[in-house]
Parts: structure tokens; C-alpha cells; sequence
């Protein structure tokens, strides 16, 4: 297979658009024996002649016009290529692949998103709301640039910096027997049923662990797969739960729900925001970071 040198392809380009050897020569600055050097090494390496002289002309062969052809697309591409990189060094331009714990990534990060957005509106962003277990694996597998998460992986060396508190609250409907009473022992919750998020959640290990210390059974009313069948299956009078904070806004406003008053709660963690400790980040990820790390609390 034979290989094209892009230097002698470019003199080619430049002496098949004047069909002149001469004014090619004054026009790359180079000496006409020079430019003859260099268009006779690609025809040597293509195996065809490039151009006929007839009298004092000098024109294209067949293999000469085709090359022609497709050096204009070759040298195209390049500078496509070049543009391409040039605006990935810019934040302005490219693609940023966020994903979220499940509670952050639905109650949070969709608005900083899009303030995000409104900085760098030619940004193409995917965000994937999806539980620990799925985020560590798009991590590790490089499918995503960075996570906002609780509890920080061990799996792989990461960077990690906190993004935002995460209140984890106990709520109740309004008719249960704890609403409005103040600084119930922990004991007290020996008695209640709880609806449980999945095992991969954090804020259901959070909860175990709060029980663990304590000594005392955690009675499982039933195991739901999100915050809002978690509220619905509260306000319905299924048990109680731990909830993240921000979760909760309009049913507090509403009344459907009340955050309990316990001993040992709320339950204060933090979500972080983590990406590969070795992941280069681009423009456009370095500046979504600065962005979030500003603009938390």
C-alpha cells in the first residue's frame, strides 16, 4: 500500500491549481527545482505521472486531475479537523456527559444545568440520573466526564470535592401519632415501619447504619424504587421514611407530608461532585466544574 506525504501533496495542490511549476514555487516560497523535487518523489511513490508538458504547458494527466480531486477533500478535511480541535480547547463548543445520584439528579442539578447552558449554549449536554451502582460503572468506564454522588467510590483513585449538603430528613403523614411531638427518642422508631429505597441507595444505608448503631430492629414496611412512590406510599399511610430534603418542598407546602422531629435526625451528608482521578477533562468539563464548585454551597 502505498502512502501519501501530506508536504509533497500540498505542492502537488498548489502547482495543479496554476498548472506552474513557477508560479507554485513563487507562491510556497520554495525554488522551482525544488518544486519539480517534490512532485517528482510523489510520482515516483504513487506510481503514475501527475503532469504532461505540452510545448510550454503544463497540465494534468487523468491520475493528476483524480488527485487533485481528492487532495482538495483531503486538505478540507484537515482544516475541518483543525477547527474541530481548535474549538475543543473552547468551552464553548463540544459535549459534556454529567450523571446524578438519583435525588440530586432530579432536584438539583437539572437547574444549575441550565443556568450552564445559558453561559455555553453551543455545549451539547447529556445528563443520566441513575442509582450508585450505575454511576460507578459509567464512571470507570469512562462513558461519563463526572458524577455527583454521596458516597465517594473506592474502586478507582478519584478526585472528589463536595458539592452540596444533603439533608436526610424522616417524614410522616400529618395524622401520625409522631407529628408536631418534639425530640423523640430514637427508641421510639423501634416501632415504626419504614419504606426503604433500594440497596444501593445511600440514603437507605444511611438509615440502616443509624439503626445499627442505635442496637434496635429496622422494620421494613416495603422497598420502593424512587422518591416519589417513597412520598406516595408516606402520605398513604404505609410507614414512614428518610428523605432527602430538597425532595420534599411541596408536599411540606401542602401539608401531605411532616418532617419528624428524632433524636439523631436529620442525618447530615454531602453530595460530591467525583470524576477519574487520571481523566483529562476537556475545555468545556473543566469549566462545567469551576461552574458547580462556584455556584454550590
Amino acid at each position: 500500500m502505498h502512502s501519501i506525504n501530506l508536504h509533497q501533496l500540498a505542492t502537488f495542490r498548489v502547482v495543479a491549481k496554476h498548472c506552474s511549476y513557477a508560479r507554485a514555487a513563487e507562491e510556497l516560497h520554495f525554488s522551482q527545482p525544488a518544486v519539480s523535487a517534490q512532485i517528482h518523489q510523489l510520482e515516483e511513490s504513487m506510481g503514475v505521472k501527475l503532469f504532461d508538458r505540452v510545448g510550454r504547458r503544463t497540465l494534468l494527466t487523468q491520475a493528476g486531475e483524480e488527485l487533485y480531486h481528492y487532495s482538495e477533500k483531503i486538505f478540507s478535511l484537515i482544516e475541518e479537523t483543525l477547527e474541530t480541535m481548535a474549538a475543543l480547547r473552547s468551552p464553548h463548543h463540544g459535549r459534556l456527559r454529567v450523571g446524578a445520584d438519583t435525588t440530586v439528579g432530579t432536584y438539583m442539578v437539572p437547574k444549575l444545568l441550565g443556568k450552564f447552558h445559558d453561559l455555553y449554549p453551543g455545549v451539547e449536554i447529556t445528563l443520566e440520573v441513575v442509582n450508585r451502582n450505575y454511576l460507578v460503572d459509567d464512571l470507570i468506564n469512562n462513558r461519563l466526564d463526572m458524577v455527583i454522588m454521596g458516597k465517594i467510590p473506592t474502586e478507582v483513585p478519584v478526585f472528589a470535592a463536595p458539592f452540596a449538603p444533603n439533608e436526610l430528613v424522616l417524614i410522616a403523614p400529618p395524622t401520625h401519632r409522631l407529628a408536631g411531638c418534639v425530640n423523640v427518642p430514637f427508641a421510639d422508631l423501634a416501632r415504626e415501619h419504614f419504606l426503604l429505597r433500594e440497596k444501593a441507595s445511600g440514603t437507605r444505608a444511611a438509615l440502616e447504619e443509624a439503626f445499627q448503631e442505635a442496637g434496635l430492629p429496622l422494620l421494613v414496611s416495603m422497598q420502593v424504587g424512587n422518591n416519589s412512590a417513597i412520598k406516595q406510599g408516606v402520605a398513604a399511610g404505609l410507614g414512614i421514611a428518610l428523605i432527602s430534603r430538597v425532595a420534599i418542598d411541596i408536599e411540606l407546602e401542602t401539608r401531605r407530608l411532616v418532617m419528624l422531629d428524632v433524636e439523631g435526625f436529620p442525618i447530615m451528608r454531602q453530595w460530591r461532585l467525583v470524576h477519574l482521578q487520571e481523566k483529562n477533562l476537556s475545555a468545556t468539563a473543566r469549566a462545567f466544574k469551576d461552574f458547580l464548585l462556584e455556584h454550590v454551597n
